[in-house]
């Protein structure tokens, strides 16, 4: 099967403005989206998450490397609009034109050519779906920041689109409409089979809502599971690393453990560092209760996705690891919450990023 989306060697940059140099915001060696795939893209405030989405719909034109919406190069088709149309993107702060809800979502349909009626059919529809139909008439003003946001999910699920491509769409809601949200998308998946492409501020979102996450660095993309991060200080010594986290947490990693590229990031002395862990390489092993070492904990979370299963794992100290394996080996372990279970790391499972 064709993927969805597929950036290759994308690199997007900006013209700083007080200085004129030009500042790397953006690098994407590969990856691939599938269809009726939700991926989650987390990362801190600044890693790149907003220029991704951004590239990913269209809106701007990566510097190098190419971008295909099912195996055709938009970019080199020169049909950059009507990829757009297929993949609209929710901003993180929402515009509302200065009319009332009903006209907002009305609004991108009758711009498109469709006849009123039909155009009030459509959002009628989609505001009961985000549950916004007994305010249809209620002006933009009187909305709080969670109906709007509501609002403005309803007008892009108007368009009827392919894929949904949304930036941290409950970065600024309460919970009661974060939840509400979170349950649209989940619906629309479940029924419609949309591919979803969203960046998230939230770990239990990501993790909850998404088939696969990836996580953005100070813009470079890392893939695979790596939603375990922690920050501390990694010494090389004679066979490896050692590191030591803000928390107390003291890991030890050989040479193999962490994943060639990174080899120019390597400290050479004492360094401050943020390490992020690739879950699809954190092994579990079953284990007797009373056993001690850095990665034994118990399995506090289990949750399916598709062929495979993500358990959460509390550590002794307190900390939190998080483990991805297939269906196939998880039922091999025998594993259930609350067991106790000692984790270690394969080969190229350690990505460090130097700070600053």
């Amino acid at each position: 099967m064709t993927p969805r989306y597929t950036l290759e060697n994308v690199v997007r940059r900006y013209r700083e403005s007080a200085t004129g140099r030009s500042v790397e915001a953006l690098r994407v060696a590969h990856l691939d989206v599938e269809p009726g795939e939700i991926l989650a893209v987390v990362g801190h405030n600044g890693s790149g998450k907003s220029t991704l989405l951004e590239t990913m719909a269209f809106l701007q034109r990566p510097d190098e490397g190419r971008i295909l919406l099912d195996g055709r190069s938009v970019w080199d088709e020169g049909k950059p609009l009507a990829a757009r149309r297929r993949c609209p993107m929710l901003l993180q702060r929402t515009v509302l034109f200065k009319t009332t809800v009903l006209k907002n979502v009305m609004y991108g349909l009758r711009i498109r050519g469709v006849r009123r009626a039909e155009a009030r059919r459509r959002a009628e529809h989609v505001l009961r779906m985000v549950r916004m139909d007994a305010l249809a008439h209620r002006g933009h003003r009187e909305l709080s920041g969670g109906e709007r946001q509501r609002v403005a999910l309803a007008r892009l699920l108007a368009l009827e689109p392919e894929i949904l491509i949304l930036d941290e769409p409950t970065a600024h809601v309460d919970l009661a409409n974060e939840r509400l949200i979170e349950s649209v998308i989940r619906d629309l998946h479940a029924r419609r089979g949309m591919t979803v492409v969203m960046a998230s501020h939230s770990p239990r979102q990501a993790m909850t809502l998404a088939d696969r996450v990836v996580t953005l660095v100070a813009g470079r993309l890392i893939t695979g599971t790596i939603d375990n991060h922690f920050s501390g200080t990694l010494r090389p010594q004679r066979d490896g690393f050692t590191f030591d986290s803000e928390t107390g947490l003291t890991l030890g990693f050989t040479a193999e453990t962490i994943a060639a590229e990174n080899g120019p990031a390597l400290p050479e002395s004492d360094t401050p560092v943020e390490i992020a862990i690739d879950a699809g390489r954190v092994r579990v092993i079953p284990c007797a209760d009373e056993e001690e070492a850095p990665l034994t904990g118990k399995v506090d979370s289990i949750r399916q996705q598709r062929q495979r299963c993500r358990l959460r794992v509390r550590l002794a100290g307190g900390e939190e690891m998080r483990a991805e394996t297939p269906i196939a080996d998880f039922q091999r372990l025998g594993v259930t919450l609350g067991t106790t279970v000692r984790l270690e790391l394969a080969a190229g499972a350690v990505r460090v990023i130097r700070k600053g």
